[in-house]
């Protein structure tokens, strides 16, 4: 270990585990696809921000990762849209709208700010364990700078992707709701 003074302790990591309540595992599947989506594109921006080429390289490659776990996760989208049919088209939309939706929430979701035990409010999401909670929007906002045409980045692979798994063209999330309200109604 080169920085051992850097290595979490095994009470730092015991305070970041704890258990998830049951949730639906079709929307569970879509909000971890949009998770690797936004992902992705985090550190898509970090590499353009860095400007030491051996940090550029690993948010490079991480950010490649990030997009073949979305990859995985489409491929697991589609099994369960030939499975569950009308269920998980109901739940993919219902929750694209929610993830593409970040002014609504007044910050980007990601699956780690979504509450996951009830019997640990608030404290219940990954982002509220760590030792400062506040990094994540530190560096989003005042280091890399992810900013709106970023974000509008983000919606745009969400859209894009619900548009090809759905056979349908959705240019903004107005359209998605639609969407979304036609197939409960129907």
């Amino acid at each position: 270990m080169l920085y051992p003074d850097l290595d979490p302790s095994e009470a730092e990591l015991h305070a970041v585990r704890f258990e998830f309540d049951p949730a639906p595992a079709l929307e569970t599947l879509m909000m971890h696809f949009c998770g690797e989506i936004r992902l992705n594109h985090w550190y898509r921006r970090a590499a353009e921000w860095h400007t030491e080429p051996v940090i550029k390289r690993i948010y490079e490659l991480i950010s490649r990762d990030e997009a073949r776990h979305g990859g995985a996760y489409l491929r697991f989208m589609k099994r369960a849209l030939e499975k569950s049919g009308e269920d998980a088209r109901q739940a993919f939309a219902r929750i694209g709208v929610l993830m593409a939706s970040p002014r609504r929430a007044g910050k980007p979701l990601h699956p780690t700010s979504f509450h996951v035990n009830r019997g640990m409010l608030p404290h219940d999401t990954i982002q509220s364990r760590p030792p400062d909670p506040s990094w994540l929007e530190r560096w989003l906002d005042q280091q890399i700078g992810f900013d709106v045409e970023w974000e509008k980045r983000v919606v745009g692979m969400i859209l894009k992707n619900l548009s090809s798994l759905f056979g349908q063209t959705f240019d903004s999330v107005q359209q998605l709701n639609r969407f979304r309200k036609s197939i409960v109604a129907g």
